[in-house]
């Protein structure tokens, strides 16, 4: 095995995000990581971050790959608010997104009382060009947020609203993986989550929040205030959406928990917060990312070309509270 750091598409931010290790040629890659499952999971455990390559086909094979590595059961991708294709068993595609649209960084389900531990991802196709999985330290995140937001913040939290209409996005049943509407009022009520409409098959959430997670003493970024806005869609988009449905039918947007909206400068002063964090990890065929999501956001960059990502969730934990499952 050998260690190197990119240093393609790295900005510099974050050693730990740039250091690449490769299997060596020659043997089942499955051996020799059940032989250095230990010394894997000892740098996951360090730094938040691990990357493999040389992997080759058995890429695809993400579940029993990290699951030997952080000893973790896996997830089922129930209350979901982005598409996924599930491929086989608990793994799934990356986000079933446009390719000319990145992905803004993001805490995975944040909007969720309950979250995975650890995301592992890996590269079956890489792209022509782009694709890469930007990734940033959330406590490096939390020291650059501007303290009026922060501020703003830390007293009302995030207020993440879901619209589910008939035929435009992410269906309701899927997103909970339930049947009927006492079954959806049943999951919302166990996620803390409030149905505030449920009639001709159109159905709205809405669930409040922290912005910030407690986590190694200290609190660090754990949100998808961006990722969930209305405004990280296209504006044409966007102003579409707004004439069809009504700007508070879109189906995700984030207010404040005190439900004033977020404006164009909020939104840019994350992004520039998030931007200055940001390693961007390229792929390469057989390549493997396991990031703690407690202490890595990631998204996606545009790309050409084909690109088959693949992703799969470890562990349960959560936001403190009746509804969460956090420690």
């Amino acid at each position: 095995m050998t260690d190197t750091t990119d240093t393609t598409t790295s900005a510099g931010h974050d050693p730990a995000a740039a250091r690449v290790r490769t299997l060596p040629a020659g043997g089942h890659p499955r051996d020799w990581i059940e032989r250095n499952a230990g010394d894997l999971r000892e740098q996951l455990t360090a730094t938040g971050v691990l990357r493999l390559r040389g992997l080759g086909a058995f890429a695809s094979e993400l579940d029993t790959i990290g699951t030997a590595i952080t000893g973790l059961d896996t997830l089922e991708y129930h209350g979901g608010a982005t598409p996924r294709t599930r491929l086989e068993r608990r793994v799934y595609s990356s986000t079933d997104f446009p390719a000319t649209h990145p992905i803004d960084l993001h805490s995975e389900l944040a909007y969720s009382p309950t979250w995975p531990r650890y995301l592992a991802f890996s590269c079956l196709v890489a792209p022509r060009t782009g694709g890469g999985t930007p990734i940033a330290g959330t406590a490096a995140i939390a020291d650059r947020i501007p303290a009026r937001l922060a501020e703003r913040l830390h007293r009302h939290g995030v207020r993440y609203r879901r619209t589910f209409h008939p035929v435009l996005g992410t269906d309701w049943r899927t997103a909970y993986g339930v049947d009927d509407l006492d079954g959806l009022r049943s999951a919302c009520a166990r996620r803390g989550e409030t149905v505030s409409r449920a009639d001709d098959d159109l159905v709205a959430t809405t669930v409040d929040l922290p912005a910030y997670l407690a986590h190694g003493g200290r609190e660090v970024w754990f949100n998808q205030l961006v990722a969930f806005n209305a405004r990280t869609l296209p504006d044409e988009v966007r102003e579409d959406l707004e004439l069809v449905v009504g700007p508070d039918a879109i189906p995700k947007d984030t207010l404040d928990g005190a439900g004033d909206p977020f404006t164009a400068e909020d939104v840019g002063a994350v992004r520039t917060a998030v931007r200055g964090a940001t390693t961007t990890v390229p792929w390469e065929a057989g390549d493997l990312l396991l990031v703690d999501n407690r202490r890595y956001a990631h998204g996606r960059e545009p790309f050409t070309g084909d690109r088959e990502v693949r992703v799969c969730m470890f562990g349960t934990d959560g936001w403190p509270g009746p509804h969460g499952a956090g420690r």
